[in-house]
Order: structure tokens, then sequence, then C-alpha cells
């Protein structure tokens, strides 16, 4: 037994699909199935069951899959603790950011870790969450950052930031001509909101608090795309409802207004998915602790006045 079989039986019990997992292993089905057939017979045990929608794992199977996981996790660190012993920061990172970020904290950092890593060749990917996933699993990319839990039984996934959502105006907007402070679920109700379609994890969230019926006396629009979204809402009365990394940019410029949302405070999670058994290179986790760094310099200079009212509250 070698590991490129371990991989291959990982493959196809996580894909549940012979022709997947030799597009994901970048190998033919026949030679996948050979290799497939050549470990049970090894094994003495039968380790799928072909149908038409293509493989289940037997009861075999199933325990062979937790002890491939253990093996793999295993050479995963083993190969991390000889990246960290070699301290060599080259070579070339895939990773894959949600649009808030490219928008954001990504043109903060770039510059600068290219000046830092003149050997590493940088690859960014920008795209949605089920996009940036799916190129995970195919390996296209080495690590991404999402909103949306992956389900895909190869991936693990740990959270690498949280940011608020605050409802986001044209600075003349009339939702905006009220009295400064912070908005209400309720209150939100009742404005022409742009939202994301069901597809994406941020309507999730909105959905959960905010009541998107027209019964409630507002409107809704659902827009897929951030930049669309942004020139909508400085170009109209139209608002949206965003993480902060997203718009604090134009918010300094003027180009755009916020309100904090409170009772209860929205918050996005963003994710950092990888394959279980790929260990991030030094200049992966180099990178990514730029960008957490810029991220959190980012949420730390936001005057969210609900912040700065509990801070003073646990003072007293």
């Amino acid at each position: 037994m070698d590991l490129r079989q371990i991989r291959y039986f990982v493959a196809v019990y996580e894909e549940g699909s012979f022709s997947k997992a030799a597009q994901r292993e970048r190998c033919t089905q026949p030679g996948l199935s050979v290799h497939i057939q050549r470990l049970e017979a090894m094994l003495s045990q039968r380790l799928f069951e072909r149908n038409a929608r293509g493989v289940t794992a037997t009861a075999a199977g199933r325990h062979f899959y937790a002890c491939c996981t253990d093996v793999l996790r295993v050479v995963k660190t083993a190969n991390q603790r000889m990246l960290d012993l070699a301290g060599s920061v080259a070579g070339t990172i895939n990773i894959g950011l949600p649009p808030s970020f490219c928008k954001s904290a990504l043109a903060s950092i770039l510059p600068g870790y290219v000046r830092e890593h003149p050997f590493v060749d940088v690859r960014i990917a920008e795209a949605y969450s089920g996009t940036l996933t799916d190129w995970v699993v195919g390996g296209q990319l080495d690590v991404a950052i999402v909103t949306e839990p992956p389900r895909h039984l190869g991936l693990e996934s740990t959270r690498f930031f949280r940011d608020r959502l605050v409802l986001v105006m044209a600075p003349g907007a009339a939702a905006n001509k009220m009295r400064p402070r912070s908005r209400t679920p309720d209150e939100l109700e009742r404005l022409k909101l742009i939202v994301p379609s069901e597809r994406h994890s941020l309507r999730r969230i909105i959905g959960s608090s905010v009541r998107l019926d027209p019964e409630a006396g507002g409107k809704v629009l659902e827009l897929d795309g951030l930049i669309g979204t942004l020139d909508l809402v400085r170009n109209s009365d139209w608002a949206a409802i965003l993480p902060v990394v997203a718009v604090i940019d134009e918010v300094r410029e003027g180009r755009l207004s916020v309100a904090p949302i409170s009772d209860p405070d929205l918050r996005l999670d963003f994710l950092l998915v990888q394959t279980k058994d790929q260990p991030l290179s030094v200049a992966s986790r180099h990178f990514l602790q730029s960008l957490k760094k810029a991220l959190t310099q980012i949420s730390r200079s936001w005057p969210d006045p609900i912040d700065r009212r509990r801070r003073r509250a646990k003072r007293h």
C-alpha cells in the first residue's frame, strides 16, 4: 500500500464517483479503478458498492476511510514541520479571496508582500464562496477564504476573521437624514434594500434577522455582485447590508455613509478552507498572516458607537 492508493481511495470516497475522483487527482478513470481494485484485493475487502449514481462505501470502506484520513493528516503534519525547519519562502501561492477582501485589505498588503518575498509567485483568485470552494477541491487553489462552511468531506475549515455588518447608504439618501444612530432590524424592513440571492450565506444571515417581505413596508432587490451593489447604492436611494471591510475606503472618502445595526448585531464569519491532506506553504502562511493583520486593523479603526458604549460601560 502506498500514499497514491490512499489518496485515490479517499478521493473516490469523498466524491462518490470514480470519474470525479479521477478528475480531482488528475489521472485517468481506468487507471484509478485499477488502483482501487488492487487495494481491495490487498485488503481482502470490498470497499465500494457500485451503482447507477456512482459509488457508496461499504462498512469496511467507512472504517478504512477513517484510517486513511489519519494517515494523510500525519503526512501533512510531517510535511509542515519540514517546511517550518527549512524556513523557505519561495514558490507559488494560489489563494482565493472574497470580493470584499480584494476591495480593501488586499491592496494594502500586496505591494509590501511582493517586495518582501521576491521569490514567490502570487496568484489571487476573486470569487464567491461556492466557486472558491470548488477550486480548492479541484486543486486550482491551495486555500481560500469563504463565508460558507464547506460540505465536502475532503475539506477542513477554521475561522479566519469575523466582521460586522452595517447598513450602507448614499451620503444624501433619505434613510440617512435621520439623527446618526444604529438601526434595528425592524427599521431595515421598511427600507429599499439590495440583497444577494439565496445562494449566498450573507443573504441567509440578513434574512435570519430582517424580514425581507414587501408586507413589512420596504422593497427588496436581488443583486449578486459587490461592485454593482455599491454603484447602485451610491447613485440611488437604495441601501445594502455589507461587511465593514467592503465599504470602509469609500466611507472614509465620503462616497458612502453607513449606520451600525443593533438588537441584534449582525456579524459575518470568514472561514479559511483547505484540503485535509495539503499543508500550507510558508509563503502562503506569511501572506495570510499579513492579510489577517490588515483586516484586524480595519476592524479596530472602525468608529462603531455601539462598541464604544460597551467599552465605556465595562470601565464603569
